[in-house]
């Protein structure tokens, strides 16, 4: 069994510094028996940001989008266990984003937990926001197309033919326990296209062209990539193959 000393070594090794803004989605099962706790992973992470890190882990619930009240105190996250703990740390602030919401820890989690946007993936949204503090990317044990959620901000920003806004509305209890009504957006796919998500193919090229950062820690393969880079190379990308992120089923 890994030391939470070994965890944090393999964070260093992977290329996380101090001071870092770091988005994680993880797959706690996928690491093996090396902790009892996921609290002992969040808290190696902790340790690596230092006080002048950010962590950041999704907290998404679909629940809303087929009619179902959003509680931010009280709604469970849908992202794993790793993002519940999280979550349910008094130290860490949620988003209120009745879909995509973000639980925070660190330095900056007063200001990103007060972002307040219309649409899921847009030029305000958490995404964004990782853009700002060029933040990084960490991915434990799962697939690109499980977890980057931040190829659908590239695809809002730049444009795409298989997606279209799409409005849901409901109500939400805030942080005060207030009931109130809201409305998101969300760049949802366009079915009757037969699109499917397929992001593997870009986290491949990222990887050839040496942009991820790969080690394995416990029995998962674990990523940790460049938000801006990302950014960049994929734009790049869809500028000769605009469909680079998707596939049709026809």
């Amino acid at each position: 069994m890994m030391t939470s000393d070994d965890l944090i070594s393999k964070f260093k090794e992977l290329g996380i510094k101090e001071g870092d803004v770091i988005l994680v989605h993880s797959s706690f099962n996928s690491l093996g028996n090396i902790s009892n706790d996921p609290d002992e992973v969040i808290n190696a992470l902790l340790t690596v940001l230092g006080k002048n890190g950010t962590l950041i882990v999704p907290t998404f619930n679909f629940d809303f989008c087929n009619g179902k009240l959003f509680n931010v105190n009280e709604t469970p996250s849908q992202m794993g266990i790793i993002t519940e703990f999280v979550r349910k740390n008094p130290s860490s602030i949620r988003t209120k984003d009745p879909v995509y919401s973000f639980a925070i820890m660190g330095k900056l989690k007063d200001e990103l937990g007060k972002l307040v946007y219309d649409s899921c993936y847009g030029k305000d949204s958490m995404f964004s926001q990782l853009r700002k503090y060029n933040g990084k990317i960490l991915i434990i044990g799962l697939a690109y197309n499980d977890s980057m959620t931040f190829f659908h901000h590239i695809e809002e920003m730049e444009g795409c033919d298989y997606r279209y806004f799409k409005e849901f509305s409901g109500n939400i209890i805030d942080f005060d326990g207030i009931n109130k009504k809201t409305k998101i957006k969300i760049f949802v796919r366009n079915l009757e296209k037969k699109v499917e998500t397929d992001v593997d193919k870009m986290g491949v090229i990222l990887e050839n062209d040496g942009l991820v950062n790969s080690i394995k820690i416990g029995t998962a393969d674990v990523k940790f990539l460049d938000a801006n880079q990302v950014y960049n190379r994929t734009v790049k990308e869809l500028k000769t193959n605009p469909h680079v992120l998707c596939k049709f089923n026809y």
